[in-house]
Parts: structure tokens; C-alpha cells; sequence
């Protein structure tokens, strides 16, 4: 009898080591006596408790937009605020071990930046050329390509704050003028790539508060956009926006 139940024991214990199922039975044959075992304990396999991990690294993809704002730090080119604008749409992606509060990630996204001007030809014109008649509408715009590095801090489960340093090329740049003719009631544009008065590279720094798959951020560009030897003023330098994850 004691054997028998010594037996029981041991079976009992290498069904709750080696057993992976949750709350698993076994079988026991002793002679012609079989007898159903029970683990009274629940074992996580290895597939089980690599669903509770955080994943180390992700990726996805967003949409931006943002408006220029005037941070009142330097005497800026005149713009229209409310019609001055930033679209963007990129990838970014997030490496971050397990469940530590900090994360680390790169983004590269396509962006386009429009400025609409307010008489910035008469404070301080952005092409010399002798008269092309009354200038209706003016706009700087650019389409540029970024990419940049942040560090994440996550302050719970769904809010984090990004920041960090980004690097842009602005492959298409414009001036771009809408004028009226003496006499002529309709409109011509005339568009501007002097390349020695605009400069192509940009760089700055982002930050960004977000929860879920929703962020604000704030942007600020550290370099000029325009050549200072040949035009002095410079467009505003900050632009706050939301990006949403898609």
C-alpha cells in the first residue's frame, strides 16, 4: 500500500513539472488499477507566457498636419498663419525591451510645407526682377523628404512622449507669384527655383505627446531655410500639429 501511494506521489509531481497544458489530467496505470490524476496547479508553457510580452520592436505607418505658428523669437517674414501649413504621411519605427519605460525609434516620412505670404516683396522681396505687374497671391512651398531619431519615455500603458533630432532635403522648392497684368482681369503665376537663394538641407528637433495611436507635436527647425546673404528675413521657424496612425 505504501508503494502504491508513494508511486501516486511521483506521478503526481512530474505531471505538475513536465506537463505544459493548464490544469492538465494524466493517466495512471498501477497493475490492473488505473487512476486519473488532477494537477491542482496551472503551468504556463513557453508559447503561453510569450503572449504577456511587449514586443520588441514595431512599426507604423502616419498622418500629420500642422499649422505654422510665430514664436515671437525673431522678426519673421509676414505670412497668413491660418493658411500656412505642413502635410505629412511616413513610417516609424519602435524598438523597446519587454516592459522597460524606454523606447527608442527612427521615423522617414514625405512632407509638404506651404507658406502664403503676406506683400513679402516689399519688405523683403524674394526675387529681383523689374516690374511683373500687381502681385495678387504669393507662397514659399517645399516638398521635402525627413528622417530623424527619437527617444520614447512611456508614462503608462498609452501615453508617451517622444523627442529627438531630425534631418530634411528639400527636393522641390518654389517661389511661387500670382500676378495681374495691366488691363488683364485674370491671373498668371510665375514660379521661382533660384537655387543660390534657397537652401535644400534643413534640421531641427521634434517632440510629440501621444496616447494610443494619436499624437501632438511640436516642430522647430534649427537652420534657414533661405540663403541670410541674399534674403535676410526667414519664414517661421515652429509648426504644432497632430499625426494619427493609419
Amino acid at each position: 500500500m505504501k508503494k502504491t501511494l508513494l508511486l501516486t506521489f511521483v506521478c503526481m509531481f512530474m505531471t505538475i513539472c513536465f506537463n505544459t497544458v493548464s490544469f492538465a489530467q494524466k493517466v495512471v496505470q498501477i497493475g490492473s488499477t488505473e487512476i486519473i490524476l488532477q494537477s491542482p496547479l496551472k503551468v504556463n508553457s513557453v508559447e503561453t507566457k510569450m503572449k504577456y510580452c511587449h514586443k520588441r520592436h514595431y512599426s507604423e505607418t502616419f498622418f500629420g498636419v500642422g499649422l505654422t505658428v510665430n514664436d515671437n523669437n525673431e522678426k519673421y517674414m509676414p505670412i497668413y498663419y491660418g493658411n500656412s501649413y505642413e502635410i505629412q504621411i511616413g513610417f516609424k519605427d519602435v524598438y523597446r525591451k519587454d516592459r522597460s519605460s524606454f523606447a527608442t525609434g527612427s521615423f522617414i516620412n514625405l512632407s509638404f510645407d506651404s507658406y502664403k505670404l503676406d506683400k513679402a516683396y516689399l519688405h523683403n522681396p524674394l526675387v529681383v526682377n523689374e516690374d511683373i505687374g500687381t502681385i495678387r497671391k504669393e507662397y514659399y512651398r517645399t516638398s521635402n523628404l525627413t528622417a530623424g531619431l527619437f527617444a520614447r519615455l512611456y508614462l503608462n500603458k498609452t501615453i508617451f512622449l517622444d523627442f529627438g533630432p531630425y534631418g530634411e532635403y528639400a527636393y522641390n522648392k518654389k517661389y511661387k507669384v500670382f500676378i495681374a497684368l495691366m488691363g488683364d482681369k485674370g491671373e498668371s503665376k510665375i514660379k521661382y527655383r533660384d537655387g543660390s537663394r534657397f537652401n535644400p538641407f534643413n534640421a531641427g528637433i521634434q517632440c510629440s505627446i501621444g496616447f494610443d495611436d494619436f499624437s501632438v507635436y511640436a516642430k522647430y527647425r534649427l537652420t534657414n531655410c533661405f540663403n541670410p546673404d541674399k534674403i535676410e528675413l526667414e519664414v517661421p521657424r515652429l509648426n504644432i500639429g497632430i499625426q494619427f496612425e493609419i
